[in-house]
């Protein structure tokens, strides 16, 4: 999935201090670049408050085919973006074919209002593979197989989960930053994270923006700074890096380098 914030350029980081498990947990599932890559777990779940992306994921683990169907034959067209930004569909397997084909046609992947286009080849998102995208989604489809896949608050999905075998991984929304898909969190939510996770039974890892008002809050865990190339407004050299925290508690022992699966070329 083109999501902002996915970790498709951090799974090297990340992968390698995901610990021994039985369930697995993501409170903030975005675009599931962590999910993808590691190695099933024997409980899953993915947990997202965007209702657009929760019914895409719905659709792809129920309804794989109809879906597929619903895609088949959308060309890559400008006319046909704004149609489907028009008319959102008007059942759930419309609702998140449209939504699907935008996210894979819109301009970096995040503001689902404008059509991608590129003079360079393999450089614009409208000049995607239909083909690839429907394999995508037979490809997501199996992964997702025995997944629970909730729509709930962060907190509620923590409360539901929580055992001693639990491992979660937090990706919440960042602070100070802005995008279309989530609102920025505030200082005051990333403590009220904190706060939450030194009661959780289970063990945990977080990533977030690195800032010193994060670096403040997180004050005696494990951080591990970290940078990645921005996936959009990238031109400026001096801004082409964004700095990003790795944050685990200092009793989570690391276990040796797992493997980590190559994300799929969506």
């Amino acid at each position: 999935m083109s999501w902002p914030g996915g970790k498709s350029r951090l799974l090297k980081h990340i992968i390698p201090l995901i610990p021994e498990h039985q369930c697995y947990v993501e409170p903030f599932g975005g675009g599931l670049a962590v999910f993808l890559a590691k190695k099933r777990s024997p409980l899953e779940v993915i947990n997202d408050l965007n209702g657009d992306l929760v019914n895409f994921y719905r659709c792809v683990r129920f309804h794989s085919e109809t879906l597929l169907t619903e895609i088949e034959f959308v060309l890559n067209s400008r006319e046909e973006f704004y149609d489907f930004r028009t008319q959102l569909g008007l059942t759930d397997i419309q609702r998140a074919a449209r939504w699907f084909y935008r996210n894979k046609t819109c301009f970096g992947g995040c503001d689902m209002r404008s059509f991608g286009t590129s003079a360079v080849s393999g450089g614009g998102a409208a000049l995607g593979s239909r083909a690839a995208r429907m394999e995508t989604i037979r490809a997501l489809n199996v992964r997702l197989d025995r997944t629970c896949i909730e729509h709930v608050d962060w907190e509620k999905c923590v409360d539901l989960y929580d055992r001693t075998g639990t491992f979660f991984f937090f990706d919440p929304p960042y602070i100070e930053c802005c995008d279309t898909s989530y609102a920025a969190w505030k200082p005051e939510d990333v403590k009220r994270l904190k706060a939450r996770l030194a009661q959780l039974k289970g063990k945990w890892v977080v990533t977030l923006n690195d800032s010193p008002t994060v670096r403040a809050i997180f004050e005696g865990c494990d951080l591990t700074p970290v940078e990645r190339a921005k996936g959009i407004n990238n031109r400026n050299p001096k801004s082409r890096k964004y700095r990003e925290l790795i944050i685990r508690p200092k009793d989570l022992s690391v276990p040796p380098p797992g493997e980590c699966n190559p994300p799929p070329a969506f």
